[in-house]
């Protein structure tokens, strides 16, 4: 057992936390793109559906809500762009603390490789020196 083994799996599980915290982020980017979207077609329809109104005519009533709607329908539809922002921006967050995270798991994965190197060769030079007396003694009458 490596003494690298403990943070390997220590690194390995907040690299799977940080790939868990990007994948939710994506997740709730990719919703607001589609709510935002979802909103912007419905206010092209919306504008459609009174512009052909216009056309057939409309009282100053109609007309006035139909403007009173129209700006809510653009209030929220800055609100979700808004939220489309912050998501991109959280979601480039978790995407650089994730590269972090992997980037230790991978300089431990190094350090371990390194270790086993060094403990091979000390095998080797152990066995060598262990041949080299048995040698030795052989060749002494």
């Amino acid at each position: 057992m490596s003494k690298f083994d403990l943070l390997l799996r220590l690194a390995s599980d907040k690299v799977d936390a940080a790939a868990e915290r990007m994948r939710k982020a994506q997740q709730q980017q990719l919703q607001a793109q589609q709510t935002l979207q979802q909103l912007e077609s419905f206010i092209a329809d919306y504008q459609q559906q009174m512009l052909q109104r216009g056309q057939a005519g409309m009282s100053v009533t109609q007309w006035s809500d139909y403007r009173l709607f129209m700006q809510k329908l653009d209030d929220a539809r800055e609100q979700q762009q808004q939220e489309l922002e912050r998501s991109l921006q959280r979601f480039a967050v978790e995407k650089q603390g994730w590269l972090q995270e992997r980037r230790k798991l991978k300089s431990y994965e190094v350090l371990q490789k390194r270790e086993l190197r060094r403990a091979d060769l000390a095998q080797r030079r152990r066995e060598q020196k262990t041949l080299d007396e048995f040698s030795a003694r052989l060749k002494k009458p």
